[in-house]
This record gives structure tokens, C-alpha cells and sequence, in this order.
């Protein structure tokens, strides 16, 4: 198994676990008091939406270097 294959299976899984957790992290977040200075610019419901955003991106990177890797 190549590098990119195990980096890419690494970056799929972080992915998967962040499009799970993305609600709990926004409310651990809410929590701790790490909110943007001014509360009516963004919503709970935009932070998640970007949090998952995020992670169907890295999961799609992921799965390109597999790809990558493997032709």
C-alpha cells in the first residue's frame, strides 16, 4: 500500500468523523465561548453547515489519492 493510499484512507476517515461530530463540535464551541464576535452575523446552523462542508471536502480529497494512488 502506497503513502498516498494510507494519507488518503487517513483524510477519508477524519472526514467521515467530522461530518458526524460537526453538530457536537459547534456546541462544544458554543460551550467554551468560541463564537464569532458579533452572534447575530452567524447562525449555529451556518457553523455547522461550513463544518460539514469541510469535511465532505477533505473527504473528497481523500478519496482522490486513493484513486491517485491506485491507477
Amino acid at each position: 500500500m502506497s503513502l498516498l493510499a494510507i494519507v488518503g484512507a487517513l483524510l477519508v476517515a477524519s472526514g467521515v468523523i467530522g461530518l458526524q461530530m460537526a453538530p457536537k463540535m459547534v456546541e462544544v464551541q458554543k460551550e467554551r465561548g468560541k463564537m464569532p464576535l458579533d452572534n447575530n452575523a452567524v447562525t449555529d446552523a451556518d457553523r455547522e453547515r461550513v463544518m460539514r462542508g469541510s469535511s465532505v471536502l477533505i473527504t473528497l480529497i481523500g478519496f482522490g489519492l486513493i484513486l491517485f494512488s491506485v491507477l
